[in-house]
């Protein structure tokens, strides 16, 4: 073996190089200085050949969602859950009265407009029998860009979520556990 051979790399070695897209339960990513968990990983179907997926990340002192959604290219937003009645009190019971969400909403004194409007089907990944119908509004902050997403499981059921789109290249050091 001579000195050069020690630097060769070995051909049955195989190197695997994850990323978002590849992220299961049990994952580990890092993100934003910290090492986060995929505790959950959701499935959604919006009809017409569109789906994305959405990990649950927790860092321990911390948690929030990842959306992967593929159009030409990947599409990455992070969430965090925020109380529905934070954006307006009256806010349930006018989507409920309408049947649809407001165009624009007023949170934290900025102004979103509703950009997305969906119908589809989200199943916990594994949990291949049971799904939830929703409706999702997504509204944006011309300025800031920030987003909120409204979403209505059945008659009575919302929830919210406040976030940001992000880069895929945020996301680094994704390994199975």
């Amino acid at each position: 073996m001579g000195i050069f051979d020690f630097f060769k790399k070995d051909k049955s070695e195989s190197i695997v190089d994850f990323t978002v897209n590849d992220l299961k339960k049990g994952f580990m990513v890092d993100y934003f200085i910290k090492t986060w968990e995929v505790k959950s990983v959701y499935l959604y179907d919006w009809g017409n050949n569109s789906y994305a997926r959405e990990c649950f990340l927790d860092s321990g002192d911390e948690s929030l969602y990842l959306y992967i959604e593929e159009d030409d290219e990947l599409i990455c937003s992070v969430w965090k859950k925020m109380d529905l009645l934070d954006i307006q009190s009256n806010i349930m019971e006018s989507i409920i009265a309408n049947d649809d969400a407001p165009g624009t909403i007023n949170y934290n004194n900025s102004i979103f407009t509703k950009i997305d409007s969906s119908m589809g089907h989200c199943m916990e990944e594994g949990e291949e029998e049971e799904y939830d119908e929703l409706i999702n509004w997504t509204y944006q902050n011309r300025d800031t860009k920030e987003l909120i997403s409204i979403s209505r499981v059945g008659e009575e059921e919302f929830e919210a979520s406040h976030g940001s789109y992000v880069k895929e290249y945020e996301f680094s050091n994704i390994l199975p556990r």
